[in-house]
């Protein structure tokens, strides 16, 4: 394997800062939920594809869900490879909100987008965002009785 200079280390890694960052405006943007476009109780990263480990996040966002969406990842790809879920295929996007499945609570929500490179998954792109209200029993999705 060839070594990397420092200098083009540091430019690839803040390439890969870049794309999250850009995934991040893109997010807020889009957003219809003022906690996650004015609060700012989101974020995104870039993760390995063969074990979902982290390998750049940007400089917005939370830090706890940079952290958690590596589990988030992980957890779908291992369904995969399991066959607890459809293979993916080119555009497709899985959702998770389980706390139990790589989470942190309901209304945290996270999107893990394969990325293909040569017909394979060369990463995962993910995002977490808190949704204020996804439905149930009670409005805001706390229930005193649970």
């Amino acid at each position: 394997m060839q070594k990397l200079d420092a200098i083009t280390l540091s430019v690839i890694q803040a390439a890969l800062q870049q794309v999250c960052d850009e995934m991040d405006l893109t997010f807020s943007r889009a957003a219809f939920s003022p906690v996650i476009a004015e609060a700012n109780d989101r974020s995104d990263g870039i993760y390995s594809a063969v074990d979902g480990s982290l390998i750049a996040q940007g400089s917005q966002g939370l830090p706890v869900f940079v952290g958690v969406m590596q589990y988030s990842t992980k957890t779908v790809i291992q369904m995969i490879a399991d066959g607890r879920c459809l293979p993916p295929e080119p555009g497709d996007i899985y959702i998770v909100n389980d706390p139990y499945l790589g989470g942190t609570h309901l209304m945290d929500v996270r999107f893990a987008m394969p990325v293909y490179r040569g017909g394979k998954i060369f990463c995962w792109l993910s995002n977490t965002g808190h949704w204020p209200d996804i439905g149930g029993s009670v409005p805001g999705g706390f229930s005193a009785s649970a």
